[in-house]
């Protein structure tokens, strides 16, 4: 019985990567197929539709010191799959931090001007040009975060650098740069930031929609800091009026995290040894500090270190106390373990859909 293109089509557009990436070799209109721009969108829009989020996982071993990445899928046996990083990871890079993803699409971030963008399921990697663009004189960089998004309008896949350089009279200075994939180049962004990033909880970030986020303060308000990759623009959001304050006797701490659609917020206490989280959502990144709503709190937990994100809507991904990756099912009240072990405070975590688009002609195909 022979099929009509569209059904084909239809039918490949519902398979797993792993699938596509095999059907290449089938024949000449498969490989065509598989690479086209419309059909990979078609594909990853199936694939976001459903459930099946992997996580993506990096961490430092505790015999070996060596950075490793892991992955583990959804609905498989639960066991973690190491990917073989390690010459990439331990030697081009002399720090490393996972940030995304976007579109499937996460990004490898060293120091300054040392990013990657990878496709863990196509195994596709680019290191990106080091930027060429004027920075401050005289001034030191002492460090830096990072944001990745995607301008629907342009169909242009933007990386954005911030720096955080000192001058010569140890005045703190923010330079931020913006990364085209359609241009290949940097760009200086031209306005101020509104606000500082909270960098020394460096895992405080989130990506949502064409917009990133970080945990910031301006002044003495703290706020949830979004650069918009279509306007080029940063906005703020001042975090809710009724949240503990921010240290104290308890080291009262944050974190940020996409939750379905909104950004959650996480208050907690470091000190505790048995520790409760409350949960705060935030649907519109434009609206005032009670915009915000307290949907939940959980805990007290036992042997819990800090939360790492959200996994299948409601599953709490954690870092145990003895820097274990632990799942918790707040519906049951059950603590899995998952048996991935790293020095602790340097697990990192992100939630990863699959998706063909390729790193290497990413402005080709977003």
């Amino acid at each position: 019985m022979n099929l009509s293109e569209d059904v084909i089509v239809e039918i490949l557009s519902r398979l797993p990567v792993k699938s596509l990436v095999r059907f290449r070799c089938v024949c000449k209109s498969w490989y065509v197929l598989v690479r086209d721009p419309s059909f990979i969108t078609k594909h990853y829009k199936y694939l976001s539709s459903k459930e099946g989020d992997h996580l993506l996982v990096i961490k430092r071993d505790n015999i070996t010191n060596e950075r490793v990445i892991s992955l583990l899928k959804n609905g498989g046996d639960g066991t973690f799959v190491d990917r073989d990083f390690s010459p990439f990871l331990n030697d081009t890079f002399g720090h490393v931090r996972l940030i995304g993803p976007c579109n499937g699409i996460a990004a490898l971030y060293g120091f300054h001007d040392n990013i990657a963008l990878w496709n863990p399921a196509i195994g596709d990697l680019k290191l990106l040009l080091a930027s060429q663009v004027s920075r401050p004189p005289d001034a030191k960089i002492r460090g830096g975060d990072l944001g990745i998004g995607f301008d629907p309008i342009t169909n242009d896949f933007k990386v954005i650098q911030i720096l955080f350089c000192v001058s010569h009279e140890s005045r703190p200075v923010n330079h931020v740069e913006i990364y085209s994939s359609k241009t290949n180049s940097w760009k200086k962004h031209g306005s101020d930031m509104p606000a500082n990033i909270m960098y020394y909880n460096t895992w405080s970030m989130v990506y949502k929609n064409e917009t990133f986020c970080w945990w910031a303060q301006d002044s003495s308000v703290e706020v949830i800091l979004s650069f918009n990759m279509r306007q080029e623009i940063f906005e703020k959001t001042p975090l809710p009026s009724g949240i503990e304050a921010l240290g104290g006797e308890d080291r009262i701490t944050r974190a940020i995290f996409t939750l379905k659609e909104s950004i959650a917020l996480i208050v907690y206490s470091i000190k505790q040894f048995d520790k409760t989280f409350n949960i705060w959502v935030l649907d519109d990144l434009t609206g005032a500090a009670n915009s915000w709503t307290k949907v939940s709190s959980i805990g007290p937990l036992p042997r819990i270190h800090r939360p790492l994100g959200f996994w299948n809507y409601w599953e709490w991904i954690l870092e145990s106390s003895c820097g274990e990756l632990v799942l918790y099912n707040p519906c049951n009240k059950e603590i899995k373990n998952l048996g991935v072990y790293g020095k602790r405070n340097r697990l990192e975590v992100i939630v990863h859909k699959e998706s063909l688009f390729p790193v290497n002609q990413v402005d080709a195909v977003l």
